[in-house]
């Protein structure tokens, strides 16, 4: 099942929030996510939060219309994490992050950690942000872009046997260590690239062509 989540970062604009919608089985809204269906016409599915950071009055007007699964704001998971658990136990398989970056740094690192929380769980999970686009690997990625896309690939720890094709940098069997700036910045050389793993963790940024 495909599904969307929106998180309180840096909110979509309509049109990006509109492709997803039209792509998307079922649609969350994590607390302040909700506001970026403000005045849209669109509405979510399903309200995750605790509801401390959106405007109240964005609340008012959709929680009458919207389930909502209200979250005690002393709690071990973030709301963005909660959303995601909720998703996969509704059956989702693809799942699309978006206002998952900007605004605080801890936030935005944590919510790049959902890719792995996915990944993990054989579920594949993307953030999207205008022009770029995040997800954990543990095996395989074949990457589809334009030549010239910029492209880094960032461990999670170690990760070890990593083997990039179709870049301008390649590398075989190799090692990424989180401490080290190695797979960044790499780029594509042709419309298709490879990332393979051996073991460990990466997350890959693709940043598209405007």
């Amino acid at each position: 099942m495909r599904t969307l989540i929106v998180l309180g970062g840096n909110l979509p604009d309509t049109d990006l929030l509109r492709q997803y919608i039209t792509w998307a089985d079922l649609i969350i809204a994590a607390d302040r996510g909700l506001e970026a269906f403000n005045h849209t016409g669109f509405q979510p599915d399903l309200l995750v939060g605790d509801m401390d950071s959106v405007q109240p009055e964005v609340l008012d007007a959709y929680e009458s219309n919207v389930p909502e699964r209200r979250l005690p704001c002393m709690k071990d998971d973030t709301d963005g994490q909660d959303a995601l658990k909720t998703a996969i136990q509704r059956g989702a398989d693809d799942v699309i992050l978006l206002g998952a970056l900007g605004g605080r740094l801890d936030h935005a690192l944590g919510n790049l950690s959902l890719l792995l929380y996915a990944a993990h769980r054989n579920i594949r999970a993307r953030i999207v942000d205008h022009s770029i686009t995040a997800e954990a690997v543990r095996q395989k990625l074949v990457l589809s872009g334009n030549k010239g896309d910029t492209v880094s690939v960032l461990p999670f720890g170690r990760a070890d046997g990593i083997t990039l094709t179709g870049f301008r940098y390649p590398l075989t069997d190799g090692v990424l260590l989180s401490e080290n700036t190695l797979g960044i910045s790499n780029i594509l050389e042709s419309p298709e690239g490879t990332i393979c793993v051996k073991n460990g963790d990466v997350i890959v940024f693709h940043y598209s062509q405007q």
